[in-house]
């Protein structure tokens, strides 16, 4: 699998100025946010892919012998995602100028996976009443979730419906693993004796997202 429940994936194609594949080209992948980078090299179709890499942005570096060195500033990796990353190398040689390209258009290419991720930013931007990211829920297309009653007991979860499903249709992970109670048949809400899901802080989470159809295999 190129990714989990808690990872995504950088993948593509390397190609010369005549659109001709280029095999091992050294591709480093830093993250931008810890510093750490991993690495990987193009096989005889000129194609990389690094897996299992944590949600955040990263820099790419690709190098090859008889070209200019590329370097992409930032690149977004989205959890549960395989982001498409395709590079044209120029003729040259390493020692010459970096060529820096600073436009990089986003696409996941992989799978037919349909969602929504909500980032950290997105999170704390919008109002939270309850400090509870599960309120977000509803934001996604498809998804179909009940007026919060605040004079209810709980910690303000809601339950969600998507694409005309039922609740008992439903899963939540966290960090690839799945919460769901053991009595809750798909709800999320507490229950008497049968607890919800864990809600942590919201200024802990990095990112979520909603798979609404079409789940790829991680």
């Amino acid at each position: 699998m190129a990714q989990t429940g808690a990872t995504g994936a950088l993948a593509g194609t390397v190609t010369d100025p005549t659109g001709a594949v280029v095999p091992n080209v050294i591709v480093t992948i830093t993250s931008i946010d810890t510093g750490q980078a991993r690495t990987a090299t193009t096989d005889v179709a000129g194609s990389y892919k690094a897996s299992l890499l944590p949600p955040g942005s990263y820099r790419v570096r690709f190098e090859a012998s008889g070209f200019k060195t590329v370097e992409v500033p930032s690149i977004t990796v989205n959890v549960t995602e395989t982001n498409v990353l395709d590079r044209r190398l120029e003729v040259g040689t390493q020692s010459q100028e970096v060529t820096v390209q600073g436009e990089v258009e986003n696409v996941q290419t992989s799978n037919a996976t349909v969602g929504t991720v909500m980032t950290g930013a997105t999170i704390a931007d919008l109002p939270l009443t309850t400090r509870n990211y599960t309120n977000l829920l509803g934001l996604s297309t498809g998804a179909n979730t009940g007026v919060f009653n605040a004079a209810t007991l709980g910690r303000g979860t809601q339950n969600i419906s998507v694409n005309g499903s039922t609740t008992f249709q439903n899963n939540f992970q966290m960090d690839g693993v799945s919460i769901m109670g053991w009595g809750g048949n798909g709800g999320i809400i507490d229950s008497g004796g049968i607890p919800g899901i864990g809600v942590p802080n919201p200024d802990a989470i990095q990112e979520f997202k909603i798979q609404t159809s079409l789940y790829d295999a991680g």
